[in-house]
């Protein structure tokens, strides 16, 4: 976990911050994407989500936007890895390139935000300077870190320069506390509990019956015999077979039925409690995840998913494509560019057609089409009043002036 002590970092010959005890946290987060299903979709949700529809953006920032560094990647590309990088790690980092009079940026580069770590010397007001780079900090012997200024298109001393974003988190101006944190603990144990069902099976024993049969066995042959009725009745492959052993007594056959330990029970009970878990952290309902109720599919419960999804889009992933949209418009402004249009437009997966009646009432219609993905360039002219302002549907000539008296409705 990302804690940081302030003693122990004064004394620190590094001259950054280690993200994590052993300086591992962005690795460790990726590696535990794939150890819980619903964990990995949730990650996949937020990237894809974050990530919509791609940017929506007015003609005079389009020829910045479609060619926004030296590789000729756009401005989609960048919020495509970005997206990856906030869908797991919460954080994400481009590299900004100043022109050599330093009066305009000329090129945005993605940075993969695991290789980044904040430089440990603060301002007066605790505020971050700088950061560090490195290709490899498992080896920072053979990739020496490499310091960045932080991006300041007021203070300019490099004309190559970082942005990291990351939310500070309480008591730490250094690095982010990642909002699932708290499921971790649930996450891994989604992992274990998916080994213990697969090695159940694998090594269960699955005999059916068991019987018993007169005859006379050497040490060696008896030895011989468990050997090979444990291969033959452990894993799922030998399952309902019949187990037979030979006994010295003079007794008559006998056949005993087998009822094999089944922990299923507990494996479903653990799993609805990591689900329970791991989507609360998400702040999600677990159909956003494709976790659907008991005894329904998720065809039929398609008002709830685009409800729940319209939800999780709404209070979680928002606050993730804001901090990207922020940067590029400090970019934008600082080049030079004036009332130009910038958003990302919303998935088609969030367009309803269901009028929640709270917003009728306190929306405007020019509202409504952005929710939805339109502008007023897309309202047929007859629904546009003189003013240039969209006309509101509740509205109609049937309702009488003010000053009329009694008036009928």
């Amino acid at each position: 976990m990302p804690t940081v002590n302030l003693t122990n970092l004064r004394y620190s010959t590094n001259a950054w911050v280690n993200y994590g005890d052993n300086n591992f946290w962005p690795d460790f987060l990726i590696k535990l994407v794939p150890f819980s299903t619903v964990h990995q979709s949730f990650v996949n949700k937020r990237a894809e989500l974050i990530l919509s529809e791609g940017l929506s953006y007015s003609d005079d920032i389009a020829p910045f936007l479609e060619n926004i560094n030296q590789e000729g990647q756009s401005a989609d590309d960048l919020l495509e890895l970005v997206a990856n990088d906030l869908s797991v790690l919460e954080t994400f980092a481009v590299v900004v390139r100043y022109n050599k009079l330093k009066n305009k940026i000329v090129a945005v580069d993605y940075l993969d935000s695991s290789k980044v770590r904040v430089d440990k010397n603060l301002d007066e007001l605790g505020n971050v300077q700088g950061y560090w780079a490195s290709a490899d900090w498992t080896n920072t012997t053979i990739n020496t870190p490499v310091y960045y200024e932080r991006f300041n298109p007021n203070n300019i001393n490099q004309t190559t320069q970082i942005f990291f974003y990351h939310k500070r988190a309480l008591g730490n101006p250094f690095y982010p506390l990642v909002s699932y944190a708290s499921a971790l603990t649930y996450i891994m144990m989604a992992n274990e509990v998916g080994k213990f069902a697969l090695n159940d099976v694998l090594n269960g024993f699955f005999g059916s019956a068991l019987l018993n049969v007169n005859a006379p066995m050497t040490e060696d042959q008896k030895a011989e015999f468990i050997t090979k009725t444990t291969k033959a009745f452990t894993g799922a492959e030998n399952a309902s077979k019949l187990m037979v052993t030979v006994t010295e007594d003079a007794e008559a056959i006998t056949l005993t039925p087998l009822n094999a330990t089944d922990n299923a029970d507990k494996v479903v009970t653990r799993r609805e409690v990591n689900v329970s878990e791991i989507s609360t952290a998400h702040r999600g309902n677990p159909i956003v995840a494709g976790v659907t109720p008991d005894g329904s599919q998720l065809g039929s419960d398609g008002k709830l998913y685009r409800d729940s999804l319209e939800i999780y889009y709404n209070t979680v992933i928002r606050q993730l494509q804001k901090p990207f949209i922020n940067f590029m418009e400090r970019v934008l402004d600082f080049n030079g560019y004036t009332d130009y249009e910038l958003e990302i437009t919303s998935s088609a997966l969030m367009t309803n057609s269901e009028v929640p009646a709270w917003k009728m009432d306190f929306l405007k219609p020019e509202v409504w089409l952005s929710e939805h993905g339109y502008s007023k360039e897309d309202i047929l002219d007859s629904h546009i009043d003189e003013n240039g302002d969209v006309e509101d549907p509740e509205e109609t000539e049937d309702v009488p002036e003010a000053t009329e008296p009694n008036p009928e409705i």
